[in-house]
């Protein structure tokens, strides 16, 4: 498989996931009797990327460890202030001649590694600075929300803290995979700022400065909820396990 003009991945994998109520490591929970992050390492891996790097930080030795058959690197993110700062953590590990920056979530055990293709091939398609997934949820509780215009294009992302009551009821929703243009995503990171409820870097609020540049941002939708489901809390953990038991495989769903 040929190389979307140089794809780099940076996978998220730092948080502690203090709902799991467990001392495990949040991606290192199995599933399908696999490690969570594994599970995704294989979808991304699929892509033949040029770079992958990982972003660790809560027991990121034995996240390591869990990964060490893959080509990958590792971005030590010491504290966990946003996605924003994850990625901009990873940031000096990207090849200048990477022009795509794929930017995955470490929680999400059954992404296809067709839903990453076609996103990537959606943003070099539409020569976007940004390209977002997003997934209709009929219960969007928990999700940022995406808000669009009269003509169906992106105009912001909501976090669901920040979200008013209007905004809350949208169902169209954040998946929290993103296909950057590097040199976009290399300007203007270094420029967000905490102002928001959570007094994080929000990787979202990069939306924003993209339109408000005249950038073109696009979105591809996901055809199952479930290969984005985020895995949180035991709850979500128990789901994902059923789900795996009852597919064929990673990349197919019931």
């Amino acid at each position: 498989m040929a190389y979307f003009c140089g794809l780099a991945v940076i996978i998220l994998a730092a948080g502690k996931g203090t709902r799991m109520r467990s001392d495990l490591a949040k991606v290192l929970h199995p599933v399908g009797g696999v490690p969570m992050i594994v599970r995704v390492a294989e979808s991304v891996q699929a892509l033949n990327p040029k770079k992958c790097v990982v972003v660790v930080g809560h027991q990121a030795e034995s996240v390591n460890s869990a990964l060490r058959d893959y080509p990958f690197s590792f971005a030590l993110q010491d504290k966990q202030l946003g996605t924003g700062h994850a990625v901009a953590s990873a940031i000096s590990f990207i090849p200048s001649d990477c022009q795509q920056v794929l930017v995955v979530c470490g929680d999400t055990p059954l992404i296809r590694t067709e839903t990453l293709m076609r996103l990537c091939r959606q943003h070099s398609e539409e020569k976007a600075a940004l390209t977002l997934l997003a997934v209709h949820l009929e219960d969007p509780h928990g999700y940022g929300r995406i808000l669009c215009d009269s003509d169906g294009k992106v105009n912001a992302i909501v976090e669901e803290k920040d979200a008013s009551s209007e905004e809350k009821k949208v169902c169209l929703v954040n998946a929290g995979f993103y296909c950057f243009d590097r040199s976009f995503l290399v300007r203007e990171i270094a420029g967000l700022d905490q102002n928001n409820s959570q007094g994080e870097y929000y990787l979202t609020d990069l939306l924003a400065v993209a339109r408000a540049a005249g950038e073109r941002v696009a979105c591809v939708s996901a055809d199952f909820p479930e290969e984005v489901m985020g895995i949180n809390s035991p709850e979500n953990l128990e789901v994902a396990n059923l789900l795996v038991g009852k597919a064929a495989g990673l990349n197919q769903f019931p």
